[in-house]
């Protein structure tokens, strides 16, 4: 501890995140069907949405920055990451609709590089890294609901072998005043998500992730 309370470049930084995630690929879709008989057994036949959903997280930031204002550092953060997709088929084309939210919960590390511009009395870090993200758990809910109003609900739990560990170059930008950080990021999946899925077409679908949030210094700021 004393080598951070006097050390002029250790930051440490705990944050929390939002934003949102949606997949790409030709293995996403906008809509989808419910496969099952009744809410004990429904699950969506393509849970890859491309639409959106939101995103929500905690972290822990730890970074370097030496004397040229290059930078390195490491974050470990627990995060829930949300897509969206349409219902549609046989029993929902009389003005009946649906929605399945897919919910992943990951254990994510990132370590990174970058740089630090000054702008007193604030700063901006530009940093390039890579979310080594382990799966916990990835879960359907949803609900279908009928034209005459009759709403049904229903979860699927997909376990965590649809990705096991995923990993995502990101790239994030940091404004620092003070001991507060304002973040923006963008996170660009690299694994196929339809790739472990029975019967899966020859296609893929992967995550990417737009994150903001806000992080507050833990040890006081020290100008260099």
């Amino acid at each position: 501890m004393p080598f951070f309370a006097f050390s002029q470049t250790h930051e440490l930084r705990l944050g929390i995140t939002s934003g949102f995630s949606n997949f790409t690929g030709d293995g996403s879709v906008a809509k989808s069907t419910l496969n099952g008989t009744d809410a004990e057994s429904y699950y969506t036949n393509n849970p890859f949405g491309e639409k959106r959903g939101v995103n929500l997280g905690g972290a822990i930031n730890y970074r370097y920055i030496f004397s040229s204002n290059f930078l390195l550092g490491l974050e470990g953060a627990f995060e829930r990451l949300q897509t969206k997709v349409d219902l549609e088929g046989d029993g929902f084309l009389n003005d009946n609709r649906g929605l399945t939210k897919l919910n992943q919960q990951f254990l994510n590390v990132n370590p990174f590089f970058g740089y630090r511009f000054s702008f007193e009395p604030m700063t901006m870090d530009v940093q390039l890294g890579m979310d080594i993200a382990k799966t916990l758990s990835i879960r359907e809910k949803g609900s279908v609901e009928t034209n005459q109003g009759k709403q049904t609900d229903f979860e699927y739990n997909r376990g965590s072998d649809l990705m096991k560990l995923d990993l995502r170059p990101r790239l994030q930008f940091n404004v620092n005043y003070d001991r507060y950080t304002v973040f923006a990021g963008y996170a660009w999946g690299m694994k196929d998500y339809t790739s472990n899925m029975i019967g899966s077409p020859s296609t893929d679908a992967r995550l990417r992730v737009f994150r903001f949030g806000l992080q507050y210094q833990l040890l006081p700021p020290v100008a260099k």
